[in-house]
């Protein structure tokens, strides 16, 4: 293989591992991130190391400070208050779009994923129920069969992985989660999704933002 190929498949995989790193809160806010760190983890350092810092600082993961070093970027109160602004305004709009062409079939999946979702912390992690929630979401979504709103939802999966590390440190907001997808999944069989919708998000926001005061 010829040596810029090698050194490019490097660099996306120290990219790769770092961001994957950084959304799962196993590097958290303000943490430093060093060329001996990336050695220890992943075996690699030098040019696929900086060159894949520069990819996640252009995407706002982590900041540089001069003569100082290279850190997670935090998750602030203004980023999830600009998340869930967007939420909002497009997911309400789903979930009602689908309701008018709600089936069995739907219901059926949408029943399925909520039923995989797990209370027991040691049965199932955070980026497992995680993932869950998002896949519940993002079906919603996708019985719209609009691939703009699709992409849209994929821009802000990263962010909304990163608030779920958060959410989740208490492990009893699994089960109010679990019970607010199912009053979405009945409000979508009756019609009246935008209320539990609007429930949904709102309580999600109200219980992060205790983070940050």
């Amino acid at each position: 293989m010829e040596s810029w190929k090698i050194k490019s498949s490097l660099k996306m995989d120290v990219y790769t591992n770092l961001k994957e790193a950084i959304l799962s809160g196993e590097l958290e806010d303000n943490m430093s991130i060093t060329q001996r760190l990336a050695q220890e983890l992943y075996g690699v350092s030098g040019t696929p190391f900086r060159e894949a810092i520069q990819i996640l600082e252009s995407e706002g993961l982590v900041y540089s400070l001069p003569n100082k070093g290279v850190y997670v970027s935090p998750l602030t109160f203004n980023d999830v208050e600009e998340i869930f602004q967007i939420r909002k305004i497009f997911e309400t709009s789903v979930a009602e779009m689908v309701a008018k062409d709600f089936d069995e079939g739907k219901y059926d999946e949408l029943s399925y994923l909520i039923r995989l979702m797990n209370t027991d912390t040691e049965e199932q992690t955070k980026k497992e129920f995680t993932n869950l929630d998002h896949q519940f979401h993002k079906k919603l979504i996708e019985y719209t069969s609009n691939s703009r709103l699709m992409a849209m939802n994929e821009q802000i999966y990263d962010m909304m992985r990163r608030i779920g590390n958060v959410l989740l440190k208490d492990a009893k907001r699994r089960e109010t989660v679990i019970k607010e997808h199912r009053e979405i999944l009945t409000g979508l069989e009756t019609g009246n999704v935008r209320e539990p919708i609007l429930n949904h998000l709102n309580s999600v926001r109200e219980k992060i933002k205790k983070y940050y005061d």
